[in-house]
C-alpha cells in the first residue's frame, strides 16, 4: 500500500517551491560589458630620388664628360612602386648605356619612412652575380634607426677600369638589397660599423656633393 505525505508537509512543501519562484523572478541585474578597438601600425619604407651624376677620368684627372663625348654613355635611373599594397616606391632600376672604362655613373638616393613603426635599416648588400666594379655605399652605419618620416642617403657607383677583364658589347646586372626591420626586433646600429659616402670628385655635380 502507498504511503500518503501528511498534508501539512505538502503545504509547506509548496510554500518553499513558491518562494524560490519568487527570488528567481524578483532578482535584479545587470551585465557589464568591454568593448574596444586596436589599430595597429605599419612599417613602410620607400626610395626618394633617384638622382645620377656623370663623369670619366682622363689619364687619371676626373671631369665631366666633354659636350661632344657626351652621349656615348649614358645612365640613368628611375624609383618606381613595386608594391601595390604599400605606400611609396620600393625599387630602383639603374640603366647604364656605352659604359667604357674610367666612366663613372653615381646614383644617389635616400632611403625614407614612410610608416609608423620605427625601423632599423642594413647597408645595401650586394646580389649574387654582381661585379665587383659595382658598388654601394651607406651614409648610415649599419642597422640605424629610422622614425617615421626620418630618411638616410645611400648610393650606388659603376666605374670600371681595363684591368677589370670587362668585355666590349656585353651585358652586366647587379642587385642590392636593404632590409628594414621593426626596430624592436632589429639589431642594434653597430657603433664598430662606418659609415662611407660616395660623391662626385671636387667640382662635379656640386649638389650630390653632401
Amino acid at each position: 500500500m502507498t504511503k500518503r505525505l501528511p498534508l501539512a508537509f505538502l503545504a509547506i512543501l509548496l510554500i518553499v517551491l513558491l518562494a524560490g519562484l519568487g527570488v528567481a523572478y524578483g532578482l535584479w541585474s545587470e551585465t557589464l560589458t568591454i568593448s574596444g578597438t586596436v589599430n595597429t601600425g605599419e612599417v613602410d619604407v620607400g626610395f626618394s630620388g633617384p638622382w645620377v651624376a656623370e663623369w670619366v677620368e682622363v689619364n687619371g684627372t676626373p671631369q665631366l664628360e666633354p659636350k661632344e663625348k657626351d652621349g656615348a654613355a649614358e645612365c640613368s635611373a628611375k624609383a618606381i612602386d613595386s608594391d601595390l599594397t604599400s605606400d611609396g616606391k620600393e625599387t630602383i632600376e639603374v640603366t647604364v648605356t656605352g659604359a667604357y672604362p674610367s666612366y663613372h655613373c653615381l646614383v644617389k638616393f635616400d632611403i625614407s619612412n614612410l610608416g609608423t613603426v620605427p625601423v632599423h635599416i642594413s647597408k645595401p648588400k650586394p646580389g649574387e652575380g654582381t661585379p665587383s666594379w659595382v658598388e654601394a655605399s651607406a651614409c648610415y652605419p649599419e642597422w640605424y634607426q629610422l622614425h617615421a618620416k626620418d630618411s638616410a642617403w645611400a648610393s650606388i657607383l659603376i666605374h670600371f677600369t681595363n684591368k677589370d677583364g670587362v668585355n666590349e658589347n656585353d651585358k652586366y646586372k647587379f642587385t642590392f638589397t636593404i632590409q628594414a626591420l621593426q626596430w624592436n626586433e632589429a639589431p642594434s646600429a653597430s657603433k664598430d660599423s662606418v659609415s662611407t659616402c660616395f660623391a662626385p670628385p671636387e667640382g662635379i655635380v656640386p649638389e650630390l656633393q653632401e
